[in-house]
């Protein structure tokens, strides 16, 4: 199944997908919900792309909400983590941003990501835009985040191994993003998502600037076109988010997770 709640990862899949200097062609989704007042999590699982049909993202939203709405929510803030293999694409965006205007003052939403996902397009840099504004932290991993990850989703008893060139990586996608964030973007004042702007103001020079940072060229005929695997340094322009592969553990433990 695409999602699975209470259920570990195994090893393999964790190195296999939030590996940053690799490309995987989907995306895994680790996520938790807690009451912000509380120690263990309400809600945690994880989750895939559904083929054709809906990105992890979109999956792990409409478990949320089915819990919320059905345990009719008394407490005062709900603390969303979301563990991400590639950043959200402008879709996932615009549903997030759908999820909070509807529970906007309860949810407090975290999102860090191993790597961008297609960061040179616009639709894109509006999307990752709007929910910083709504309040969203959008942070790209760093070692002491993948260690995080790795025990509560993984195995608590296990010690992450860092693989080469971690570091110069997380580096070099957070300047990315960062240089994304920090531009302002007036056409959000007038419509979440436009469709029809011909003038993207931000593609150019967020491209220009990606093309400094461990960017291999990639013909920008098609954003949904996906490129061949690489085990090289990640380039930002990353793969569509459509396979989902076997589950390689059968037996998890269903065990409520706790924070650090």
């Amino acid at each position: 199944m695409p999602l699975q709640l209470k259920k570990e990862i195994s090893e393999e899949e964790f190195y296999g997908h939030f590996c940053n200097i690799k490309t995987p062609h989907q995306t895994l989704l680790c996520f938790s919900l807690k009451e912000d007042d509380k120690t263990l999590w309400k809600l945690w699982g994880h989750a895939y792309n559904n083929p054709g049909q809906c990105h992890a993202e979109t999956l792990v939203l409409r478990e949320i909400k089915d819990y919320l709405v059905a345990n009719n929510p008394n407490a005062t803030k709900y603390s969303i983590t979301w563990f991400l293999s590639y950043s959200p694409c402008h879709c996932c965006c615009d549903e997030i941003t759908d999820f909070l205007m509807t529970f906007q003052t309860k949810i407090e939403f975290n999102i860090k990501v191993s790597r961008p996902y297609y960061f040179d397009n616009d639709d894109i840099q509006k999307g990752l835009k709007m929910l910083k504004r709504l309040g969203v932290l959008i942070e790209i991993m760093e070692c002491c985040d993948y260690e995080e990850c790795l025990y509560l989703f993984v195995d608590p008893c296990t010690k992450f191994s860092a693989w080469p060139d971690l570091e110069v990586q997380s580096i070099a996608n957070k300047r990315i993003l960062h240089h994304l964030l920090a531009q302002e973007d007036n056409r959000l004042d007038n419509h979440l998502f436009p469709t029809d702007d011909s003038s993207p103001a931000h593609a150019g020079s967020a491209c220009d600037f990606e093309s400094h940072v461990f960017v291999n060229e990639v013909p920008p005929e098609d954003p949904n076109k996906t490129p061949d695997k690489k085990d090289e340094l990640s380039d930002i322009r990353t793969p569509q988010k459509t396979f989902f592969p076997q589950r390689t553990r059968e037996c998890e433990k269903e065990v409520k997770r706790k924070l650090f």
